[in-house]
């Protein structure tokens, strides 16, 4: 009996260290049975596709908080990147062209927040909150609070 309460422990142990990735692979097959188009190349393209942009940010917050900080902005910061780019795109501005500016709009954005922390010393949870905030009001009163259409320009050339 010894060996075995062992064993369960070992399993116990893997199980408890290992929850998301069990769900997810109990979810993955679930839906693989329910639902024939589940594991399709297709489908699989669709979801890398939905979720690329929430993972490069996600893989830049991993740093920010790994060196102790934290940055509330970065929704903000992709709010009105991406409504600029949209609208330049919208307008026929070469897309590689709109890439680049929507780049240095973050950039220049990440240098205000990195300012504020270092030369101002306010703490980043200040910083970034008083960026997100102010971005937010930005965005809208860009859109004017309506979304921006890009279908028919020569994005769709690039991304497919």
């Amino acid at each position: 009996m010894g060996k075995l309460s062992l064993k369960n422990k070992g399993w116990k142990k893997i199980i408890s260290n290992n929850k998301p990735v069990i769900v997810l692979l109990v979810l993955l097959i679930a839906m693989s049975l329910l639902r024939d188009r589940f594991l399709t190349w297709s489908n699989i393209i669709s979801v890398l596709r939905q979720t690329s942009i929430n993972a490069v940010i996600a893989t830049g917050m991993t740093f920010a908080i790994l060196i102790g900080g934290i940055d509330l902005s970065v929704g903000s910061v992709l709010a009105i990147s991406g409504a600029i780019a949209a609208t330049l795109v919208a307008s026929g501005m070469n897309v590689f062209l709109v890439i680049l500016i929507t780049l240095l709009i973050g950039l220049t954005i990440g240098l205000l927040n990195g300012l504020l922390i270092s030369k101002g010393r306010l703490q980043p949870f200040i910083a970034t909150l008083g960026t997100m905030t102010l971005l937010r009001g930005l965005t809208l009163v860009y859109t004017q609070g309506r979304p921006i259409s890009i279908f028919g320009s020569d994005t769709s050339t690039i991304f497919s």
